[in-house]
């Protein structure tokens, strides 16, 4: 059937008439865009000085105090940007004036707002501003309904930078609006090492996610202090395999010596090879010599993952491993290819390929 050519004219004509209404859609929304971003910076130039009056407190500025406290709401907006770029004083300075402004008072009155949004924005806002004067307020909201309100809580508290918030944020890893491990986690990063007292008497807490996520933390921040405890829990076979698993490999980023006995005895007299595999992990990282012949040992272990995991170990721990290693490539028995392996990986950027179910 024939198209009537006047047909095809006006469908054409329709369809650029569409695009051209879809261009001045779009080259409005970047005027309008480029507008507001102009206000924007017009409006941080013009009121910048208040903030460095503030800073610098000098009375000889000419700025009234009254001019600040009276200033419009984008001078909170330029204070809360500023926070996390400052330490110390400054960052006491203008969390009080904040608190004078009364951006403070506001937000805690919006920590029980009905709209979750509302919520969330309040204890944000409060985790950067308040520092620990609020710090039980937004505990509250780590049991609020919203996940998104109870993320918003764990970001805050580790803002907020009190040691504190630690048996809260830890409490917040279990029950039936547990937090993932991942948001919790961060938070206790972000509270910084005043925090690593409270999280090594933790380590013996009642909740294992709670102990495996303190083990995990204790070992990013390197604490030597905490090596003592992690190795009772490597050594006790009652203790959760998780939890064990995450105190071996701690031990590892830590690196210390004593750590080697508790780690051997993981991988030569452990039944779960997960276990096995990260102490041969950790050895090969701490890379104390004595390891070597229970290493060696692990060589011949039935999962491929714990070879593979002990060769890589021999090759970390220099001269001595490498020989071993060279010995075992040699012969013909089930170790050779991991041994070759992790030779070839000493001598290039050979990538070991992965067993099969192993992560």
């Amino acid at each position: 059937m024939t198209v009537p050519l006047g047909g095809v004219l006006l469908a054409g004509a329709a369809v650029t008439a569409l695009i051209i209404v879809l261009l001045a859609a779009v080259a409005a929304v970047h005027l309008l865009r480029g507008r507001r971003t102009s206000r924007d910076e017009r409006r941080k130039r013009e009121l910048m000085p208040l903030v460095h009056a503030v800073l610098d407190d000098d009375p000889d500025d000419g700025i009234p105090r009254s001019d600040v406290l009276g200033a419009p709401a984008d001078l909170d907006e330029i204070v809360l940007d500023l926070l996390p770029q400052l330490r110390g004083s400054d960052r006491e300075t203008l969390r009080l004036l904040l608190a004078e402004r009364g951006v403070v008072s506001r937000a805690v009155a919006d920590l029980s707002a009905r709209k979750p949004w509302r919520r969330g924005r309040a204890v944000s806002l409060l985790g950067s501003a308040a520092g620990t004067h609020h710090v039980a307020a937004m505990a509250a909201l780590l049991a609020d309904r919203s996940l998104e309100v109870r993320c918003a809580a764990a970001r805050a508290l580790g803002k907020a930078g009190d040691p504190g918030a630690v048996a809260h944020l830890l409490h917040a890893v279990a029950g039936e609006r547990a937090l993932p491990t991942g948001v919790v986690g961060m938070a206790l990063l972000d509270l910084g090492t005043t925090a690593l007292p409270i999280l090594r008497d933790a380590l013996t807490g009642e909740h294992g996610a709670s102990r495996a996520l303190v083990a995990e933390l204790l070992g990013v921040h390197g604490d030597p202090s905490a090596a003592p405890a992690l190795e009772d829990l490597v050594r006790d076979a009652r203790e959760d395999r998780g939890v064990r698993r995450t105190a071996a490999a701690a031990l590892g980023r830590i690196g210390s010596p004593t750590s080697t006995e508790p780690l051997v005895s993981a991988l030569t007299n452990s039944t779960d090879p997960r276990l096995q595999r990260t102490a041969a992990e950790a050895l090969g990282r701490i890379g104390d010599p004595t390891a070597t012949i229970p290493l060696l040992a692990g060589l011949a272990d039935d999962d491929v993952a714990v070879r593979a995991a002990c060769a890589d170990a021999l090759a970390a721990l220099g001269a001595e491993g490498r020989a071993s290693l060279e010995q075992v490539a040699a012969g013909a028995g089930a170790a050779a290819p991991d041994a070759q392996a992790a030779l070839d990986e000493l001598d290039g950027p050979v990538r070991r390929p992965q067993p099969a179910g192993v992560a």
